[in-house]
């Protein structure tokens, strides 16, 4: 059982501890989370302006933007390796106010190897486990050694980018092979997660970096998914992106056989200090958004108005997109016939479940 020194200099001296039962783990033990929590949001709110550190449902679209790129900072560049083994997400709460979660891991031995989901603790009001179109998502072991391998990590943050990279965006699917897998993008190139459907979950089995996937095959309508909050879950027509262009993109890369960008490095010491100081980069983060265009007047709302871990963000003067999925594929083809199509894969069984 893990017993491992909590890395925080809001609670010293504290262990963060393994809660087994039977078959089943929980990193870290569902007891410990409040008071984890509390002192990594008191951690991270103590390094931002008191403007950002309070925004609420009431702030504005550039507040919360803010808010959004200063958890994803703290929560990946600046804890991508602690040693206590914590994994730090940033998720928007209903309200689009961005919050530090801590990631449960929740392991189990079965028969035929261990696998893995992910639950995210923001709180006592906001304790949730992403779904995938209305179903759980549960990673093999497999998958978690293969990431560690394929994907261009440093060591000690293989988890956290494998979180980012899978849970980031929005998803499509497409046939690799025989089977279907998950294509997402990272560094420049993709990963494709394959994975086994039934009605209550999606086993995601293994990961292909762009080098091991033989077959992509490119459909003429794009299987979107939706990440949400939640156990319920409607099929959107109306979207803030277009499936179709994200899967061609993706195919296109594939093609290409493009390769994965390597992280760039601290270029000095001195470097290094100032970009692990979260009291002084806290500071930093209103400047840098604004010089990425956003500013008074930037939007930002859940990706296809669904409440979950990914949001669509406009700069100033634009407008939050919107797209009929219908229309779109219908005015690339006025042959095809989207509402049998979408009736099929509506009605289509899934396959049995796990044994």
């Amino acid at each position: 059982m893990k017993h491992i020194p909590f890395d925080s200099i809001y609670r010293e001296e504290f262990e963060v501890v393994e809660q087994r039962n039977g078959h089943v783990s929980h990193y870290p033990h569902t007891d410990q989370l409040p008071l984890l929590w509390r002192a990594l949001n008191l951690e991270f709110l103590a390094g931002l302006p008191d403007r950002f550190a309070r925004v609420d449902r009431r702030g504005s679209g550039f507040d919360k933007l803010v808010r959004n790129r200063a958890a994803l900072y703290f929560c990946t560049t600046l804890n991508g390796e602690r040693k206590d083994q914590l994994r730090l997400y940033d998720l928007p709460d209903p309200d689009l106010v961005t919050r530090v979660s801590i990631v449960q891991q929740i392991s189990t031995s079965e028969p035929l190897g261990r696998t893995h989901r992910f639950r995210f603790y923001g709180g006592e009001d906001f304790f949730t486990e992403l779904r995938l179109s209305g179903k759980r998502v549960v990673f093999a072991d497999h998958v978690l050694q293969r990431f560690s391998l394929r994907a261009p990590d440093r060591i000690g943050d293989d988890l956290t980018n494998l979180l980012v990279d899978f849970f980031g965006g929005p998803m499509i699917s497409l046939p690799v092979g025989k089977s279907r897998a998950f294509i997402v993008g990272c560094n420049g190139s993709i990963l494709a997660f394959t994975y086994r459907e039934s009605a209550e979950e999606f086993f995601i089995t293994t990961c292909l970096s762009i080098n091991e996937i033989n077959h992509l095959t490119l459909e003429p309508v794009a299987q979107a998914h939706n990440f949400h909050y939640g156990d319920t879950f409607t099929k959107p027509r109306f979207r803030t992106w277009l499936p179709a262009q994200w899967a061609r993109e993706n195919y296109q890369c594939w093609q290409n056989k493009a390769p994965f960008k390597v992280r760039r490095r601290n270029a000095s010491p001195a470097a290094a200090r100032k970009v692990n100081n979260w009291r002084w980069v806290g500071q930093q983060i209103r400047d840098v958004t604004l010089k990425s265009g956003h500013g008074p007047g930037s939007q930002i709302c859940f990706v296809d108005q669904i409440p979950g871990p990914c949001l669509t963000t406009v700069k100033p003067g634009g407008e939050i997109p919107v797209y009929d999925e219908l229309e779109t594929y219908s005015e690339a083809d006025a042959n095809i016939n989207l509402n049998a199509i979408f009736a099929q894969l509506e009605a289509e069984k899934a396959p049995p479940s796990r044994p």
